[in-house]
């Protein structure tokens, strides 16, 4: 939350939190690249107006399996600002990754703290995916949640 000085004049501004959230329980979205991209049925993003903190909460998660044992499914995420332009790229640092876990389906969630954004601006998060080797990822669920925060 902003630090208040005496004499400050509070205003909504100041202290308007927005969020967002976003589901996709289309079962059967895919890929088979070997570097980040969107999952069949295009781009699954969600957006929200950074508060004045300059900072944002992201949550992805997601429901992921492999047609190979072996392989790992990794999902990750991009950011990007409509002033500060991408702010975060996709990485496996980051990420989502079923190792060589095959058929099986797995829910994984990830929560991360972007900071040093433009207050005001609207930021967008794109899910991204690929897989380590020759085979096709499936997603069955994925959810993006952003919520504004304090510095």
């Amino acid at each position: 939350m902003p630090s208040w000085l005496p004499g400050m004049r509070i205003t909504a501004d100041r202290i308007t939190v927005s969020s967002a959230q976003t589901e996709d329980t289309t079962p059967g979205r895919t890929t088979a690249s070997t570097t980040y991209t969107d999952a069949s049925g295009g781009a699954f993003s969600a957006s929200v107006v950074v508060p004045m903190s300059g900072t944002v909460m992201v949550s992805i998660r997601s429901t992921q399996r492999n047609s190979a044992t072996n392989i790992n499914t990794v999902t990750s995420w991009q950011g990007v600002g409509s002033v500060s332009g991408t702010v975060y790229s996709p990485n496996d640092n980051a990420a989502l990754i079923w190792a060589g876990g095959g058929t099986t389906n797995l829910s994984l969630g990830l929560r991360y703290r972007l900071s040093g954004l433009v207050p005001g601006e609207t930021i967008t998060v794109t899910t991204k995916h690929r897989v380590s080797g020759a085979s096709t990822a499936t997603f069955d669920h994925r959810s993006i949640q952003l919520e504004g925060a304090p510095a």
